[in-house]
């Protein structure tokens, strides 16, 4: 007597696969909003002056740099769990011969909560009673780019009023303006004491035929005035200095 005889057939799971494929697939815009978010806040910080503020501002950063690094964990953990978990209840639908539903994930739960979004299914509870030729109306609501867009805006002014209105972090921009007009006449007088200008009166001025000072004098001129003037005083953006028309006299001690 023959014994009977089994065949087995192994079919390679694909679950994790699966899961994987489905994480890729997800919309990655709230990673963008997130370092919208992060940017602004970056670039209001990024006007402080001195050396207590920058150091501030760095480790404000830094900061919310790694809040938003452990979100984002959360946010991919909580995307995995969500889709093991409607993995096994496809399989178990499988295995007790009842169509699975497609479920809904959770970032399609946060956008359809966040925009008020409405399915296809649903649209005549949005239905007006407009009626245009047959063309009816549906009471949608603003697209997703706008109204996140609007979210950053007041994301960035709360942050601006707390740095500059609040907490006095940053300058505001006429203090700002003071600051650094002072640096600029800092510099100025720095620049000053390290070439110092030879002080004249105008009165005493006079036409020299020294070859010196009239090549000293060429130098500067090709140098500083020629680029207006022209090479031959000819003038260009700058007016003519070979001609007797002067707004001020064109004597020595005019010019």
């Amino acid at each position: 007597m023959n014994s009977p005889k089994f065949s087995i057939t192994l079919k390679p799971v694909k679950t994790m696969n699966k899961t994987n494929k489905n994480i890729r697939k997800k919309p990655a815009g709230w990673m963008m909003a997130l370092l919208l978010v992060l940017f602004s806040v970056s670039g209001a910080m990024a006007q402080g002056s001195n050396e207590a503020q920058t150091t501030v501002l760095i480790a404000v950063t830094v900061v919310g740099i790694v809040a938003v690094i452990v979100l984002l964990v959360s946010i991919y953990t909580l995307q995995v769990l969500n889709v093991i978990l409607r993995t096994e209840e496809e399989r178990k639908a499988k295995e007790a011969g009842v169509e699975p539903k497609p479920a809904k994930s959770l970032w399609q739960r946060f956008l359809k909560v966040v925009n008020r979004r409405v399915d296809i299914e649903e649209e005549d509870t949005i239905l007006l009673d407009h009626n245009y030729d047959g063309i009816r109306e549906l009471d949608n609501h603003l697209p997703p780019w706008w109204t996140y867009l609007f979210y950053l805006t007041i994301a960035f002014g709360v942050v601006y009023m707390i740095l500059y209105h609040v907490t006095g972090t940053l300058p505001l921009p006429e203090e700002e303006y003071q600051i650094e007009m002072a640096e600029a006449q800092a510099t100025a007088e720095a620049r000053k004491a390290e070439s110092p200008v030879e002080e004249f009166n105008e009165a005493d001025l006079k036409l020299t035929d020294d070859p010196a000072i009239l090549e000293s004098g060429a130098k500067i001129y090709a140098q500083q005035c020629a680029v207006c003037h022209k090479a031959d005083g000819g003038g260009s953006i700058g007016p003519n200095l070979t001609d007797d028309y002067w707004l001020h006299g064109g004597d020595i001690k005019s010019v």
